[in-house]
């Protein structure tokens, strides 16, 4: 379901092919979403029909290397094919793969060399371009509280615009505070100051307005273009 910045922003929920646990019952569904037929399959593996044949029946298992130009040919991690995954496969023209990285890094923007993202989620390129968005700006984190709930609960996903780091009236933010992670709505106040609140009712998450001494101790990451949440 899309919704869009919490009460707009985006939500998007992630599920399918879960139980499709054997792989050729995945190969057949990819070869039919492709529109890849035997023959050409075959042709690009450089291999017998027959022997795809028995690749989509199930009666024999390619070789690793089999494996894997198959799933380059079908724009699918060889661990979803295997079945090791339930991550959907994603046609790469349509989505951008945005990197996972921890609220540190996403704050200061430079990956170092030694440091590889936790991971990447597919975001969609018509999405993207609808919203004016540049696709190096984009990160994703993963939710540490429950402040946003219930729309946002802990170990949920974010997609984060870089690109935008001055608060808008109203919209959800991705902050850095003492080095953890907060996800909060920001509201402009009569006297120009901002108060940062969570939509979860608990008295453990109170509004804080960002005077001058606790602006020091917070960063912005960006604004919360699109939650991620399984079902």
């Amino acid at each position: 379901m899309l919704v869009d910045n919490i009460t707009d922003c985006n939500t998007l929920r992630i599920g399918g092919y879960a139980n499709m646990t054997m792989w050729y019952e995945r190969l057949r569904l990819r070869m039919k979403e492709r529109k890849v037929t035997q023959e050409k399959l075959a042709s690009i593996l450089n291999i017998s029909q027959g022997s795809v044949g028995h690749y989509v029946s199930g009666r024999r298992n390619p070789r690793k290397e089999v494996m894997e130009k198959i799933a380059d040919e079908l724009e699918v991690s060889l661990d979803w094919l295997a079945g090791k995954t339930d991550t959907p496969p994603i046609d790469k023209r349509d989505f951008y793969s945005v990197p996972v990285l921890s609220a540190a890094t996403a704050a200061y923007k430079i990956i170092k060399e030694d440091e590889e993202p936790m991971g990447f989620a597919p975001v969609s390129t018509d999405w993207m371009r609808n919203h004016n968005l540049t696709a190096s700006d984009l990160c994703v984190c993963i939710v540490e509280d429950d402040g946003m709930s219930p729309k946002l609960n802990t170990g949920d996903k974010v997609v984060i615009d870089r690109g935008c780091t001055n608060f808008t009236n109203g919209d959800v933010f991705a902050l850095l505070v003492n080095d953890k992670l907060h996800i909060r709505r920001v509201v402009k106040r009569y006297d120009n100051s901002w108060t940062v609140s969570s939509d979860n009712n608990s008295p453990i998450y109170r509004d804080e307005t960002l005077n001058a001494d606790i602006q020091n101790e917070v960063q912005i990451i960006g604004r919360v273009m699109l939650a991620i949440t399984s079902f």
